[in-house]
């Protein structure tokens, strides 16, 4: 009986891990708001995240073998609920980020080792329905963490988010302590590759670093290199070192098997292509197109739902199915969606980006539902373990470099875009009957508004914005006394009578006249040139918006090659075909 809750259990801390990860995309203007700090900064709280639960995996599969994989979880549990009560309870960002590594370290001990205890409640036949389990709480995580997250935030606040896991976490943890065994649980007495794990969590932390920080901090500068060039020479030294460690921390074995590298690849690649959409279409509908958070992420929930029904479908599907066809159909159903996200026209209504959203979303849970499956196929005992920690690693890889490849591209078009529509805004303030010196003024403006040096995109709408053209009643006095006196002195010479002689009526009259004409004329000429400058902003708003529409989904018209050229690791899976099995074994009779 109990035997029935143990999946539903590590269902929930699997959710609530995963749910964490995409959660932050939508409180980051919230807590921006509170601490009063840069999106920039703040993309540090998503990153820590990302990096610390990629270096922990490997070794924490190994670590959980021994010490006891239940337990292990258990006190993963325990880690995560602390990270998120101290996450909520954040007043700063130092104390945020150190919150969130707490979290992560609770994420990697409890996600791929759910998945190996899930996985070894089954047998061989019934493995993919467990798989379809776990994967399917990964999506719907996912589905729900954006739409959750922003309607928590904008009705209570953004530390509910955050606070609202920990009952949840005491609840799992109190049924968790009564279904599966804590006090005389089978463990494996292996030894710890030390080495092995130090080089791995080396490798992957200066990976994963460099990937996510190198379009801030400039992929030729000299930490980035030192990064790449330190995860280099420690992977080579890995290899090395497994290849002849009698315990190594990753048995090469592993690599033998044709359906995990295949299901590796896969992962990869398909949390590449995820990552793209994830990485660029939230700040697409809010920077560009002008949502709410919250709306924006109602507006992509289709594919996150998508995802979560794909993955339990498929992974219920994969025995009654080709796994080469899956795989196959996943990556041009993908295609196909990157084709439809290039070329959106949001003028009318959002019907195509949410059906590119949907077929995204199938196209995924394909891929991700297949390899999931065939990546532990071939694997029992420890390399069960060790092939699930690893496919974890592949899936962090393939989001890392999603955020890294997908990130650059958009800078370098969003830096086109802004160069565009300044030199736009230039020669449409060049055509205006304007003063020279108003010229200079506005294009100043246009050039800080616009800064094409810069990659932040702003809100489309408040980025090109001028103050409204006020001349001050100082220069407007100074105007009219210039005038009256000139005024005077000709009124002097025609009469002949001296300035000073000018009786008092003459001048009172002069004065007013000058005043009344001088300040109608400042006010037509500044209405005229304020419509003029309305006119102007709203041509380069126009012109922006489509600029930057145009930067986003370029980056989509790239990545098309992406998915048509990973069709080629199809071959790489084992496929038994079951009627020729049948054939031989009716012949081996017939001969017998």
């Amino acid at each position: 009986m109990k035997k029935k809750f143990i999946i539903p259990v590590l269902m929930l801390g699997t959710l609530l891990c995963m749910m964490d990860v995409s959660v932050m995309t939508i409180l980051l203007p919230e807590i921006q708001g509170a601490f009063n700090q840069s999106l920039d900064n703040l993309s540090w709280t998503i990153n820590v995240y990302t990096i610390v639960f990629a270096t922990l995996i490997i070794p924490f599969g190994r670590l959980a073998e021994k010490v006891g994989q239940d337990k292990f979880v258990f006190a993963g549990l325990i880690v995560f609920g602390i990270g998120s009560l101290l996450s909520g309870s954040s007043t700063n960002l130092p104390f945020m980020l150190f919150a969130r590594f707490i979290q992560s370290v609770g994420a990697a001990a409890i996600i791929p080792t759910s998945m190996v205890i899930g996985i070894s409640q089954a047998n061989q036949k019934n493995r993919n329905k467990v798989v379809a389990a776990l994967a399917g709480a990964q999506g719907l995580a996912v589905a729900l963490g954006p739409s959750m997250g922003g309607f928590v935030a904008q009705y209570w606040s953004w530390k509910w988010v955050f606070w609202i896991n920990v009952p949840l976490v005491i609840l799992d943890l109190a049924i968790f302590a009564m279904i599966l065994p804590l006090t005389h649980e089978k463990t494996n007495p292996v030894k710890i590759d030390y080495i092995g794990s130090l080089l791995s969590m080396i490798m992957l932390f200066s990976l994963s670093l460099g990937l996510v920080r190198g379009n801030d901090w400039d992929w030729h500068s000299t930490t980035i290199v030192s990064l790449f060039v330190v995860a280099i020479v420690s992977f080579i030294f890995f290899i090395i070192f497994e290849t002849k460690s009698k315990h190594p921390m990753i048995d090469m074995k592993l690599f033998k098997s044709r359906n995990f590298d295949g299901a590796g690849i896969s992962l990869i690649v398909a949390q590449y292509l995820l990552g793209g959409l994830v990485a660029l279409i939230p700040t697409f509908l809010t920077r560009v197109q002008g949502m709410s958070e919250l709306d924006a992420a109602l507006m992509i929930t289709p594919y996150s739902i998508s995802v979560m029904l794909s993955v339990i479908i498929f992974s219920l599907l994969v025995r009654k199915i080709n796994n080469k066809l899956l795989i196959g159909a996943g990556l041009i159903i993908i295609a196909i969606s990157y084709y439809m996200m290039a070329n959106l026209n949001l003028d009318q209504n959002y019907n195509q980006l949410i059906i590119g959203d949907i077929v995204l979303g199938v196209g995924y849970g394909m891929i991700v539902s297949t390899s999931n499956i065939l990546a532990v196929s071939d694997f029992k005992g420890s390399l069960l373990t060790e092939s699930q920690s690893v496919a974890n690693v592949f899936r962090q890889v393939g989001l890392v470099l999603a955020i890294a490849i997908f990130m650059t591209i958009l800078s370098g078009n969003i830096k086109t875009a802004k160069q565009n529509t300044l030199n736009y805004g230039q020669n449409q303030v060049e055509n205006m009957n304007l003063a020279s010196n108003v010229k200079h003024k506005i294009n100043h403006k246009l050039e800080d508004k616009l800064n094409p040096n810069s990659t932040k995109v702003n809100n489309v709408n408040h980025q090109v914005q001028m103050s409204k053209i006020h001349v001050s009643q100082s220069a407007i006095d100074r105007k009219i006394n210039l005038i009256y006196n000139q005024k005077l002195a000709l009124l002097s010479k025609k009469t002949g009578i001296p300035v000073a002689q000018i009786p008092t009526p003459v001048k009172t009259k002069l004065a007013s006249t000058i005043d009344q004409k001088v300040n109608q004329a400042v006010r037509q000429k500044v209405n005229r040139t304020q419509h003029d400058a309305d006119h102007l902003v709203s041509k380069v708003k126009h012109h922006a918006k489509t600029q930057m529409k145009h930067a986003f989904l370029n980056v989509y018209q790239v990545m098309i090659w992406v998915p048509i050229i990973s069709l080629l690791v199809v071959p790489i899976f084992k496929f038994r075909k079951k009627r020729n099995r049948v054939r031989k074994n009716l012949k081996v009779k017939a001969m017998d």
